[in-house]
């Protein structure tokens, strides 16, 4: 049995999530509330260099630094995984449910186009692969995505191509990997 640690538990990397209502952070071995850490030096950098996030920012929140660094967190890294947010020099965006995905100013600015595997995957994607990890069949997925079967079956030919799967539980172990389940 594999035991998996969440980043920033035993080492020194930053690991933000959303919990509820609330962005937490996971590092040096605890679990802190956002707004108990002082400073957050990684999104400060990231705010500073991305002219075009600090315009959308600016223009929801005027000058509240807290607020846009609150905000970067809940939308960029906000999703629990395996993987670290920060870690030395490299920077790893999370993909975060959102109820305004496709109908925000901020989109692909504030939040980031999520890569998996090393690709960037898009909504249908991620819809589908986690429809995938489920016991349901294809036909009921395809179904509830709105899908005729053959449309579904060379999309899904495509994607498990695309990512490298060979097996449902592969699709599922990875999925939970990276936050996506």
């Amino acid at each position: 049995m594999t035991i998996r640690i969440y980043p920033g538990m035993i080492d020194q990397s930053k690991e933000y999530f959303n919990h509820e209502n609330d962005v937490l952070v996971i590092e040096s071995g605890s679990i802190k509330k956002f707004e108990d850490i002082e400073e957050h030096q990684e999104l400060e950098k990231i705010l500073n260099e991305d002219t075009e996030l600090n315009v959308i920012l600016v223009k929801w929140f005027g000058d509240n630094k807290q607020v846009k660094l609150r905000t970067l967190a809940r939308c960029r890294f906000g999703a629990l995984n395996f993987t670290p947010d920060f870690s030395f020099d490299e920077i790893s965006n999370d993909y975060c449910e959102c109820e305004y995905r496709g109908n925000c100013e901020g989109e692909n600015i504030v939040c980031k186009p999520i890569a998996f595997k090393g690709k960037e995957i898009s909504n249908q994607e991620i819809d589908l692969l986690k429809e995938l990890s489920t016991n349901d069949k294809n036909s009921t997925i395809a179904d509830r995505l709105g899908l005729p079967v053959g449309t579904f079956n060379v999309l899904k030919t495509n994607t498990y191509q695309k990512f490298g799967f060979l097996t449902k539980q592969q699709l599922t172990k990875e999925l939970y990997i990276e936050g996506l389940l």
